[in-house]
């Protein structure tokens, strides 16, 4: 063998070597790449989860206030319609009530006041 077979060879020798490296790098990379993709999606569905969380909590809230609104309002108008048949009753009694029958006007707003009262409470009687 002469010494350009010799070079030829480990020419071939080193490309081999050199081939042998760089597919094993291209093995690792791809290896990583994968591990870094499924990091990327293990992460996108954590915040997907995580603002779904957070859009869920949000509606709850906006439920619940919505609910304390329409609490406050209802006993804001039974308030109102309590005052407002207290003082019907008041004119309708004034003067000496005592010593008489209670007075139309009086007895028809009681009798409204309970119907409504006992509505609301889910208990009717069949009067």
């Amino acid at each position: 063998m002469t010494f350009s077979n010799y070079l030829l060879a480990g020419a071939a020798v080193a490309v081999a070597i050199s081939l042998g490296v760089a597919t094993h790098r291209l093995d690792n990379l791809r290896s990583d790449n994968a591990t870094l993709r499924r990091d990327l999606q293990s992460q996108t569905q954590a915040r997907n989860t995580a603002e779904w969380l957070l859009q869920s909590q949000m509606q709850a809230m906006q439920f619940f206030s919505a609910i304390r609104a329409a609490n406050i309002a209802a006993r804001a108008a039974d308030e109102n319609k309590r005052d407002d048949a207290k003082q019907k009753i008041t004119v309708a009694t004034a003067g000496d009530c005592g010593n008489g029958p209670v007075p139309a006007a009086a007895a028809g707003e009681l009798q409204k006041l309970e119907r409504a009262t006992r509505a609301a409470s889910g208990f009717i009687t069949s009067d």
